[in-house]
């Protein structure tokens, strides 16, 4: 008898639905390396594998997946890895040490062909996560955690406290800055790059923001950037809307140091400026400059979408539609957004700088958690077609294990 590969497939994950759950390790933390996790999980995983998770649709992960192998993933003791990414990188510490958050538990679905993003993936969509609130193991997190504000690790005692739990991942990210198509439009004509458009995305029609304008946006005080966006970036003057994302949020942590040297300083006295926010920013405070906050990256994203003037930071692992929304500009005058070289090819070379290594948090210590060990493992190398993310294998350029340093060649 011939069986199509459909067949095959059904009774494959078949076996995963059916199987008695034996173990599961739970982790929270970075979101926008969630499609790595599952991938190196996929690869520790000697049976049938698949993915339960509570969006629906088979194109994207959500924010709360789990993954599932008919054996034991491979150097672990456990068959299920549950993820809850829905509140950003603080929550590796967070959910771990204090209040936990729920999880997809439950595997009776049959899972399909996954497609887009997930192709090669078995996934079942549309699990309900289960109420039980549980406590993670740790999580990676977009840069370690003396990144975050100080009052946010305050009830763990502190950054010295949390030395011991943390340690440097085996792979980095870039990021970048984002503007409203209306701002990419007016930039574009401002700095006179002809035969453009705001569809045109390509290197040499990205115009250019620079460091020290970004970091004028995003601090708190109340200067000629965010009262005149016509004296700062010479533009059409109107409304700026600075789309930023929660304290709680890796990308946002990882904003406010490349601009505002928040896990470098110590203070205001000692270069560090305290970023615009929504409670000194919100509707109605200026004619001229707005701050919205979100908790996460489609939050932002919505933000940048709207009319008008927006600006923010997004990782670039996000790619911009072609004809609607956001777009990235070049950031002193290099591009990180180039969908030839999967956003990175010029943070690869050394040349672009909003890049930050990854860190893995384990509320038992680092290095104590297998499951975050193994996925950490397989990571060394990510490969050329992953937008904004590398392996410690992929590039001789790096920060040498803490975010602090400058970009360095190994």
């Amino acid at each position: 008898m011939k069986f199509t590969k459909i067949a095959l497939a059904v009774v494959a994950t078949a076996a995963i639905a059916g199987q008695a759950q034996a173990a599961t390790t739970f982790l929270t933390g970075a979101s926008a390396t969630s499609l790595n996790y599952v991938k190196a999980l996929q690869s520790l995983c000697s049976g049938s594998f698949a993915v339960f998770k509570e969006a629906t649709g088979t194109t994207s992960l959500g924010n709360f997946f789990t993954a599932k192998c008919s054996t034991n993933f491979d150097g672990t003791a456990v068959d299920a890895v549950a993820f809850n990414v829905s509140g950003g990188s603080y929550t590796a510490v967070q959910a771990s040490l204090g209040t936990g958050l729920t999880f997809v538990t439950a595997f009776t679905a049959t899972p399909v062909a996954g497609t887009g993003a997930l192709a090669g993936i078995n996934v079942a969509p549309g699990v309900a996560r289960s109420a039980t609130v549980t406590q993670s193991e740790g999580g990676f997190m977009d840069v370690e955690p003396a990144a975050f504000d100080a009052a946010l690790l305050a009830p763990f005692g502190g950054v010295d406290a949390l030395a011991d739990k943390v340690g440097g991942a085996n792979f980095s990210q870039a990021f970048g800055v984002a503007v409203s198509r209306d701002l990419y439009a007016a930039l574009q004509t401002a700095q006179g790059l002809t035969g453009c458009s705001a569809d045109t995305l390509t290197p040499a029609c990205q115009p250019t923001v620079s460091r020290a304008q970004y970091a004028s946006i995003a601090n708190a005080a109340t200067n000629s950037a965010k009262t005149s966006i016509n004296s700062l970036f010479g533009v059409p003057q109107a409304k700026l809307t600075l789309c930023r994302r929660a304290s709680t949020s890796g990308t946002q942590a990882a904003s406010n140091q490349f601009f505002l040297n928040t896990l470098t300083g110590q203070g205001p006295a000692a270069g560090f400026d305290i970023p615009a926010d929504a409670a000194t920013y919100g509707p109605g405070v200026l004619a001229t400059f707005e701050v919205k906050e979100g908790a996460g990256t489609s939050n932002a994203r919505d933000c940048l979408n709207a009319g008008g003037y927006g600006i923010g930071v997004l990782s670039l692992e996000n790619v911009p539609a072609a004809s609607t929304g956001y777009r990235f500009v070049k950031l002193n005058r290099v591009e990180g957004f180039d969908a030839a070289n999967a956003n990175k090819g010029t943070a690869l070379a050394g040349e672009y700088e909003f890049a930050f290594q990854s860190f893995k948090f384990t509320a038992a210590g680092a290095g104590t958690s297998t499951v975050i060990e193994a996925i950490d493992s397989q990571l060394t190398t990510i490969g050329a077609s992953t937008n904004g993310l590398w392996g410690s294998a992929e590039s001789q350029f790096s920060r040498n294990g803490n975010n602090a340093n400058v970009v360095t060649k190994q």
